[in-house]
């Protein structure tokens, strides 16, 4: 036996930390937190095409669009995440799970009856949502090499 080996651990690696449920919550690991970034960021660039293509009305939409799919997916991480974790009681992230379904759907349906903006606009700038998936998944962190899946602990 080794004297070096730290207390808690069989093969002398860092011991096992457990997720800190008093400190602040998270977004999931750096992967999540990488897609979120590209999702905000493609649905700023693509609003700020949009103002330079077609105007103030049609940027405004796709902000809007750009902002609930960023919204939707960060809450969705958060939910996800608390589930995982099973950090708080499952019953209340269930209800902000439908209280959030119901905002979204619920909101989207106000923005376009008002006719504030077009759904095309509208559209275009939630589909920020899959194209930053997209690239937050093909740029975004890459997993251990050890074959792990990201934000596995042990």
């Amino acid at each position: 036996m080794s004297a070096e080996r730290s207390p808690g651990t069989r093969d002398g690696g860092p011991p096992h930390e457990e997720p800190d449920a008093d400190g602040p919550p998270g977004v999931g690991d750096a992967t999540m937190r990488a897609v979120l970034r590209w999702v905000a960021g493609t649905a700023a660039v693509l609003a700020v095409a949009a103002l330079l293509a077609y105007g103030v009305r049609a940027a405004l939409g796709v902000g809007i669009g750009g902002a609930i799919a960023t919204a939707n997916l960060y809450v969705f991480a958060r939910i996800v995440d608390a589930f995982l974790s099973r950090r708080g009681h499952t019953v209340s992230w269930t209800l902000i799970a439908i209280i959030k379904l119901l905002g979204l759907m619920g909101g989207v349906w106000l923005v376009l009856k008002s006719e504030l903006v077009s759904g095309v606009a509208l559209m275009v700038g939630y589909a920020s949502l899959v194209v930053g998936i997209s690239l937050g998944t093909l740029f975004g962190p890459k997993p251990p090499a050890d074959g792990a899946p990201p934000g596995a602990r042990g």
